[in-house]
């Protein structure tokens, strides 16, 4: 045996040890020098003190707390949770709408804009918007909502070829023999939009009773007049339109050029930039031109079109009946 104070090896049985004097414990309180025990040796306290019976111990060290063992069962929870979590967003989404239409889509004339939770209606000039949701593929809008757009007065001075300033004066005259005449004059006059809301949202085939307008397509990107079974084109797709410029066959003084959404024309160096957009039609690829700088522009009063075809094989332009080339 081992002396439990100096660690001589000593008789076993022995009650003190002759090397250093200590007693010693009986044999089975005797420290196991297996287990790692630290020696208090005075002499050895930073040095390493060789265990006959195999190892070293370091002398006047602790032993190095035992690792952590990971706790599986709680990672497995929280996994759990995260699955759960992610699959409750995915519903969500298909439930709340998140796969809806984004962006502008056209029937050829008319440009319908998704914006968060808004549709704005645009065509001629004229422009209205409504607060709308998804439910499952069917777009809702909410016709109480309304609401028409701050150039929707100069739209119909336009149409009547009168100044704004004018336009109350006009449409006096005739309330009296136009229903038209008299709903736009109650809400530019009264205030009252009542009889002009109801004008307008029939025209545009609106359903006050059944605010279910389009059916969207997610497949093909596409949406489906539930009143009037029109189909409704993605009119972003500027990849498949027109890039670059393009030269009139009938004038080489007159170009036209097409950049994501923005169409530059130059008459002999007179320049201005008109909003253009575009969908395809089965094969075929249309060109819509649209808003206030293409109402205002002289490219509608020397073309008198909002539209043009584009031939993507030969990459050229047919616009109101003139050829334009790259």
């Amino acid at each position: 045996m081992f002396c439990g104070n100096c660690g001589s090896q000593i008789a076993d049985g022995s009650a003190v040890c002759p090397n250093c004097g200590a007693q010693m414990a009986p044999k089975s309180q005797a420290p196991n020098m297996n287990q790692g025990a630290s020696f208090q040796n005075p002499g050895f306290q930073n040095s390493q003190y060789q265990n006959p019976q195999g190892g070293y111990v370091n002398q006047g060290a602790s032993a190095a707390p035992a690792p952590k063992k990971a706790n599986f069962k709680l990672i497995g929870i929280l996994a759990a949770c995260v699955v759960v979590i992610a699959l409750v967003v995915v519903l969500a989404i298909k439930l709340l709408g998140g796969s809806g239409p984004k962006g502008t889509y056209t029937d050829g004339e008319t440009l319908y804009t998704f914006d968060k939770d808004t549709l704005t209606i645009s065509g001629d000039g004229l422009e209205v918007s409504f607060e709308y949701k998804m439910d499952k593929e069917d777009v809702v809008v909410d016709v109480d909502s309304f609401d028409m757009s701050d150039s929707f007065w100069t739209y119909v001075a336009n149409e009547f070829d009168v100044d704004v300033d004018d336009l109350e004066e006009y449409l006096e005259d005739y309330a009296d023999y136009s229903d038209e005449a008299k709903a736009m004059y109650d809400a530019l006059k009264n205030d009252d939009y009542d009889d002009l809301e109801e004008m307008i949202l029939k025209e545009m085939d609106i359903d006050e009773d059944d605010s279910d307008l389009f059916t969207y397509n997610k497949k093909d990107n596409t949406l489906k007049n539930k009143n009037t079974k029109d189909k409704l084109y993605y009119a972003q797709d500027y990849k498949k339109g027109p890039s670059g410029k393009y030269t009139s066959k009938e004038d080489d003084d007159i170009t036209i050029s097409f950049k994501n959404g923005t169409a530059t024309y130059d008459n002999d160096g007179d320049k201005e930039e008109i909003t253009y957009y575009v969908y395809v039609e089965k094969k075929d690829v249309h060109v819509i031109f649209a808003g206030e700088d293409f109402e205002d522009s002289e490219f509608k009063e020397e073309y008198n079109t909002r539209t043009c075809e584009y031939d993507s094989k030969k990459d050229k332009l047919k616009i109101n009946g003139d050829d334009f080339k790259k």
